[in-house]
């Protein structure tokens, strides 16, 4: 409980009496007790105190008139006048300036000391801070237990807002509101109070409230680090299932499994091969982040599980996507996800096919996409060297380098974008006044650039053998 001046004029030991303040300012809630005898107490208070003086150095009606303006300024609850040493009665003076301020003075009597006023306040007050305490701890178990006792998330946020009496509700940085109490309620817009809720050092979400009575809010900062632990708990059950998932899309990819065994442990997932499913493969520049990506592409669900199935293959992220939502939705969100690391995000898009041979050919497609560049990239079909590059049999990302090592080299030495240069020129068809215009230089530049390749690498580039060899030599690196 706290105490208010009316606390204390109530109490018969004390015998104070009041020689200025409103029936309505004698309701003050006094925070501690702050006896001064200085002119300027003001860099001592901060505001709630009663402040206790004998007025020792307000000799003056100026001087008391000053002290009364300088203690109001700091938001003080009232004057305690102690009458009998340095003043016979509360000065005239301070009493025209506390009804002018609207403060509150209360006489105390010489018989009072100030010790049984700051002792009365200062019991007071403690028992209302360790009353307060008791009741926080009783609140951290009750939503505790409502957390772990089988209601989740939605149990704990009700039983938040029957203890703060406003709506609750849980939001995370896509928008979606895990938890509401009552349901349906327009959050984060409808929030008086956004509280953040962290899962490992970021925010992950905020915890909304609507108003909150004065003293009801001291529960809030622990309910927002018993979300974090929820949603932490949700990023491990997370976690665990990607990787369980990429292992089994690796076996699949390499084909070392058998197709029906496949299926019976996809269906444990809730990937159901049986109907047409899309493989959606993104990556990042930071390829150690994206497995510490915190979050999720699509809201995790109480169980910590997506409505799409994703996992971590080597450098990239898989997501198998079914009839719902769409594969364009999903990409989008997917690049959305992974654009958090930076730029550079890729995202490759595969065709939509059943069967677990489906799974593996629409991988394959969804990889050579993920090849054109950053942003979103659907499928082609897929040609005789696309297929080829599509193989993990072969070793060729090192048959690439080995093609391309003198003109690698070359440009890390002197910086001549030889490399580049061979892309687009067999992009472009062999054209030299397109490679010209897409490379912002002169045409007998990329003559000389081509001759030096053609030295370099000791093939011809008017050779078609020459340039498929080539041509494969540059995907298979990129890839």
């Amino acid at each position: 409980m706290s105490v208010r001046l009316t606390d204390l004029l109530a109490d018969d030991g004390l015998s104070l009496v009041v020689q200025a303040g409103s029936r309505a300012d004698l309701q003050r809630e006094v925070r501690w007790c702050a006896v001064t005898e200085l002119d300027d107490p003001r860099h001592w208070l901060q505001g709630g105190e009663l402040v206790l003086t004998t007025g020792l150095r307000q000799r003056t009606a100026a001087a008391q008139r000053q002290f009364v303006r300088r203690v109001a300024e700091r938001g003080v609850a009232a004057i305690g006048f102690g009458t009998g040493l340095t003043h016979r009665v509360v000065p005239p003076a301070t009493i025209a300036a506390a009804d002018a301020a609207g403060l509150p003075i209360l006489e105390v009597p010489y018989e009072t000391p100030f010790i049984a006023v700051d002792r009365l306040v200062a019991d007071r007050v403690f028992a209302a801070h360790y009353g307060r305490q008791r009741a926080l701890l009783r609140m951290h178990d009750e939503l505790t237990r409502a957390l772990l006792s089988g209601g989740g998330l939605a149990g704990m946020v009700e039983g938040l807002r029957r203890m703060v009496g406003a709506p609750v509700g849980v939001v995370d940085a896509y928008g979606h509101v895990f938890a509401s109490a009552p349901p349906g309620l327009p959050w984060p817009s409808g929030a008086a109070r956004q509280d953040p809720v962290e899962v490992g050092g970021t925010v992950e979400a905020a915890l909304c409230t609507g108003p909150v009575a004065g003293g009801q809010d001291d529960i809030l900062p622990y309910a927002a680090s018993l979300v974090g632990l929820e949603l932490a708990r949700r990023q491990a059950v997370l976690a665990g299932r990607r990787e369980l998932i990429g292992h089994l899309v690796e076996d699949i990819v390499r084909t070392t499994i058998a197709p029906a065994e496949a299926e019976r442990r996809l269906l444990a997932f809730g990937v159901d091969v049986s109907h047409p499913y899309t493989v959606v493969l993104a990556t990042s520049p930071d390829v150690a982040g994206l497995r510490a990506l915190p979050g999720s592409v699509y809201p995790l669900a109480e169980t910590g599980v997506e409505p799409v199935a994703t996992a971590h293959l080597d450098d990239h992220l898989v997501v198998l996507v079914g009839r719902s939502p769409s594969a364009a939705d999903v990409a989008a969100k997917t690049l959305a996800y992974v654009a958090q690391l930076g730029d550079g995000a890729r995202v490759g898009v595969g065709g939509a096919y059943s069967g677990v041979h489906g799974l593996r050919w629409s991988f394959y497609e969804a990889r050579e996409a993920l090849s054109r560049g950053p942003g979103i990239n659907g499928r082609e079909p897929l040609s005789l060297p696309g297929l080829l590059l599509a193989s993990d049999d072969l070793p060729l990302a090192d048959l690439g380098r080995e093609v391309l090592a003198p003109l690698l080299d070359f440009d890390a030495a002197s910086g001549a974008a030889l490399v580049e240069t061979l892309r687009v020129y067999l992009a472009e068809d062999g054209s030299v006044a397109k490679v010209a215009a897409r490379l912002y230089v002169h045409r007998n530049t990329v003559r000389y650039r081509l001759e030096q390749i053609e030295r370099l690498t000791g093939r011809r580039l008017t050779s078609t053998a020459d340039r498929v060899q080539l041509w494969l030599a540059l995907h298979a690196v990129s890839l």
